[in-house]
């Protein structure tokens, strides 16, 4: 009978038992933490090996001032990640180019409440989705900064990589459908930021890279920190040389360097180092302390405040209430080969950034926020529990992802004796159910998978409310988009093989 005898039990058995001793074998495994942290030090240190990262910097804010701030492991090249090595700040970016405009508006070159169009005349977006009105909604420079103009990139293509420009990104957003009427509802694109830095350049009649090194970097001491385009072509580690990061394939780091856009400095590409970064929270969060700053120690303090009702979404900064009590700005996110979160308690004045030369999606869900966390937990609480190690899970799921794609490749080349020992079933009942019932679960499994390749990036998207491909797959988590896309094409070979010798008259076989 079909799957009966012990060799088939077994071969059934036998991957479940590999993955259960894997489980087994990581949960008994000995730890190398401690059981709790007392110092910033001992628990990056320790934490980048357990959360499975190649390299980031670190910096820390307490009482509006710079407490901490160092780097470690290596960057994609293999070199050592210091406290002033130059990254990807894709989280910061959007903060920085929110402040910039907030230090024109108080210097009285822009105001909130007018309209994108009456400094690009030719920026006029569609009627709203579901409107009657034949003219599309204003986008004043208040919905670009906190992300309510109304589009979202399911109406437009907002990584538009043909974009030679600021301008040409902005004119990417014309046309789009937008889904909601300005200000009355939030939704992230980077393409806002875009827009909102090209604003920027024609009032001020500077290059967008000139506007932030004379109102923030100069000011605030980044020496390292530039809005300019990096150049492919020069040297690591030269003036204005393109950062090398790494991808996340089970934590094993794979050489990644984003290429060099022309557009996205106010969104995603600025970049700075973790020296940078802390001077520049300390400012935020102390701005009494600097005598010479973007705005007034008095203006900074409206910086947290919501810029619409209801939206979660600030200067740069998502708003939000910390579990503990008291206000939370934070923001995450990723270029390609680098990751970076940053988290601020302004009533407590602290705050915690975490660069990282690596970019996944994992990492970003889960390593960085218990990195920013338990960096919280020490200078509030004076420590902080071991967080759970990621680094684990990564070599659990190689394990499962190769044993499962195994499997498959060894049920693909066994697909000519699961046909034969389904004709036969049906040859001894004297009854064709059994060949149907095979044909059908092989087509099954084959519409299953292509279901699956469809959906897989479509439920990402969903999740973060973004237009999701799996380029953007591979270049977040090549690891599961492998593994996914693997079991698909693989799953589909097997049943495509299964249907293929059903069809095999039995003469054939017997001959054989």
């Amino acid at each position: 009978m079909l799957y009966s005898t012990p060799m088939k039990v077994l071969k059934r058995i036998v991957p479940f038992a590999v993955i259960a001793a894997a489980i087994l074998l990581l949960l008994y495994l000995p730890d190398i933490a401690p059981e709790r942290y007392t110092d910033l030090g001992t628990f990056f240190r320790v934490e980048i090996k357990r959360q499975g990262f190649s390299g980031f910097s670190v910096a820390a804010v307490a009482d509006g001032s710079v407490l901490y701030v160092d780097g470690f492991g290596v960057d994609g090249e293999g070199k050592p990640v210091k406290s002033n090595t130059p990254l990807y700040a894709s989280a910061v970016s959007q903060s920085m180019a929110a402040l910039a405009a907030y230090s024109l508006v108080r210097d009285g070159h822009l105001s909130l409440d007018e309209s994108v169009s009456d400094y690009l005349p030719w920026f006029e977006l569609a009627s709203p989705t579901g409107s009657a009105s034949t003219a599309g909604g204003k986008v004043s420079i208040r919905n670009l900064i906190s992300h309510t103009s109304g589009v979202t990139d399911f109406a437009f293509d907002d990584a538009h990589p043909a974009a030679a420009d600021l301008e040409s990104a902005a004119r990417s957003m014309v046309g789009a459908k937008p889904c909601a009427a300005p200000g009355s509802r939030f939704g992230y694109i980077n393409t806002d930021y875009q827009v909102l830095g090209l604003v920027m350049e024609k009032v001020t009649g500077s290059d967008y890279a000139s506007i932030l090194d004379e109102r923030i970097f100069t000011p605030l001491g980044m020496k390292s920190a530039s809005a300019r385009p990096p150049v492919d072509s020069s040297p690591v580690g030269a003036a204005n040389s393109s950062p090398v990061g790494a991808a996340s394939f089970f934590s094993l780091p794979l050489r990644r360097s984003p290429r060099v856009l022309s557009y996205a400095e106010p969104s995603t590409h600025t970049i700075a180092s973790a020296a940078d970064v802390g001077r520049y929270m300390a400012f935020l969060l102390g701005p009494e302390k600097h005598k010479r700053g973007p705005v007034s120690a008095r203006a900074a303090r409206a910086l947290f405040d919501p810029l619409v009702p209801d939206s979660p979404f600030g200067y740069g900064f998502f708003l939000g209430q910390d579990p503990g009590g008291g206000l939370v700005a934070y923001h995450d996110g990723s270029v390609e080969g680098f990751s970076s979160r940053v988290v601020l308690w302004p009533e407590r004045r602290s705050g915690v950034a975490v660069l990282a030369a690596q970019g996944s999606l994992l990492q970003s869900l889960f390593a960085l926020p218990a990195l920013t966390e338990g960096a919280r937990c020490i200078i509030r609480d004076g420590s902080s529990a071991r967080p759970f190690p990621l680094g684990r899970l990564y070599i659990l799921l190689a394990v499962v992802a190769a044993v499962h794609l195994f499997a498959l490749i060894l049920q693909t080349g066994g697909a000519l004796q699961w046909a034969k020992e389904a004709k036969d079933k049906a040859e001894a009942k004297g009854t064709t159910g059994p060949v149907v019932f095979a044909s059908f679960r092989s087509w099954f499994g084959i519409a299953v998978r292509i279901a699956i390749a469809w959906l897989c990036p479509r439920a990402v998207g969903l999740a973060f409310s973004r237009v999701v491909t799996w380029p953007l797959l591979f270049q977040l988590e090549p690891a599961l988009a492998v593994w996914c896309l693997g079991a698909c094409i693989f799953g589909c070979l097997r049943n495509a093989a299964r249907l293929a010798w059903m069809r095999v008259p039995s003469g054939f076989r017997r001959s054989r």
